[in-house]
């Protein structure tokens, strides 16, 4: 992962062979407990709400949009 995720960016995350757990989602909060880096995100699709170990959330993702929301 080398593009890191701002608030309100939106990412596309696709596990080869598990399309069950493909989804578009938009980060909505980002903080650090410790050494540890967490991430909220809102599934775009149902709205629903998550957060994660930042490098759990942006395992297979890529992002749709950049710094300034425009899209790639």
């Amino acid at each position: 992962m080398t593009t890191q995720p701002r608030i309100g960016s939106v990412w596309a995350r696709r596990i080869p062979d598990y399309p069950q757990h493909d989804r578009d989602f938009r980060v909505t909060g980002i903080f650090a407990k410790g050494d540890a880096t967490y991430v909220e995100v809102e599934d775009l699709e149902s709205g629903s709400l998550s957060r994660g170990l930042l490098e759990y959330i942006l395992d297979y993702a890529e992002p749709l949009t950049g710094d300034d929301d425009t899209a790639y």
